[in-house]
């Protein structure tokens, strides 16, 4: 009687935790979808994602006002975690390769931009926002979307003071070997058709 009741338990046990597997490989990047997705650099040259470390995706936009207020702190974060890969991303074909250098210029912007003309890379992670971010462990797993901090609750709005700096936390946990994901709905401007 008490192997049938150990079984039973087993069985409810793992049909509860099961979708809770199929929901973690819901968040999984494929490395052979990541490299056929073409990217072009500020050189106008084809380029790759390096996946052999952390990766962050930052989804920008040259003309957001949102976005060029974050590029400083985006900068200084960079510079703090050199472990981990950090891409720019301008999706869609409204910017010219020269009006993104003028951006990179202005800002010292530390990290690689690349142009996702074909919106390839911000369909496959689901991008909506400028700015939006992705942190992506080395084994794939997205472990954190959505805002970079809480200092603007709603277009239009911000707060005086930074309460949760969401990627910054995400990172740490990252590097500290946690195990977790959170997501955010960014705020911003909507990566249009163009």
């Amino acid at each position: 009687m008490r192997l049938f009741i150990v079984i039973r338990l087993s069985l409810l046990l793992s049909i509860a935790v099961f979708p809770v597997f199929i929901k973690a490989q819901e968040k999984m990047i494929s490395p052979a979808k990541m490299n056929s997705i073409k990217l072009i650099d500020l050189a106008g040259k084809e380029s790759r994602i390096n996946l052999s470390k952390a990766v962050v995706f930052v989804f920008l936009s040259p003309e957001c006002p949102l976005c060029k207020n974050y590029l400083p702190g985006l900068v200084k974060l960079k510079n703090s975690n050199k472990d981990i890969n950090f891409y720019g991303i301008i999706p869609g074909t409204s910017y010219s390769l020269k009006e993104i250098n003028e951006l990179k210029n202005e800002y010292g912007i530390n990290f690689d931009l690349l142009t996702d003309k074909e919106k390839r890379l911000s369909k496959y992670l689901g991008a909506t926002t400028t700015p939006e971010v992705f942190l992506i462990n080395k084994m794939g797993a997205i472990t954190y979307s959505g805002l970079i901090d809480n200092w603007s609750s709603a277009l239009g709005q911000k707060r005086l003071v930074i309460t949760e700096k969401y990627l910054e936390q995400a990172i740490k946990d990252l590097l500290d070997g946690k195990q977790t994901f959170k997501k955010t709905i960014p705020v911003g401007c909507l990566i249009n058709d163009i």
